[in-house]
């Protein structure tokens, strides 16, 4: 009998502190809607919004290839390459020399203001690593993202 009490303490004193542990690692890991967390950061998503004690546990991770592509239509007629890049980007199809660009970098900063050189490019050698937002100054012509390695 005494035998028997004492695993049951045993255990109830073991699924206690486990329990102490779980909630002082996700203390204050609780993510919502509007939540920044970093990658490789554990959080805690509520199931139930009244319950915030509890929820699914989960590790933030990082796909590399979200915005990567070759290439992308800006327009049915104009075509923007290469997305990610190391120097510049150039369009293909109709010509857009003398077009105003303006681009932005993450924290909507404008980071260069350019116009379309006669070969078709914009260079981006001189920005940091980044995504960038390209803004042209014909509304005509759709604003796009593009990855600087």
């Amino acid at each position: 009998m005494k035998y028997k009490l004492l695993l049951l303490f045993l255990g109830v004193s073991g699924i206690c502190a486990a329990q102490s542990l779980v909630q002082s690692v996700n203390s204050g890991s609780l993510i919502a809607a509007n939540t920044a967390v970093s990658v490789g950061e554990i959080v805690v998503n509520p199931v139930n919004p009244a319950q915030a004690s509890s929820g699914l546990i989960g590790i933030l991770a990082y796909n590399s290839t979200t915005l990567e592509v070759d290439q992308f239509a800006v327009t049915a007629n104009i075509v923007a390459y290469p997305n990610p890049t190391t120097s510049g980007i150039a369009f293909s199809g109709k010509s857009l020399a003398g077009e105003k660009v303006s681009v932005f970098n993450n924290a909507g900063q404008l980071a260069l203001q350019q116009t379309i050189d006669s070969a078709d490019s914009v260079d981006l050698s001189k920005l940091a690593a980044g995504i960038y937002l390209i803004v042209f100054d014909n509304k005509k012509i759709n604003s796009f993202k593009i990855i600087k390695h």
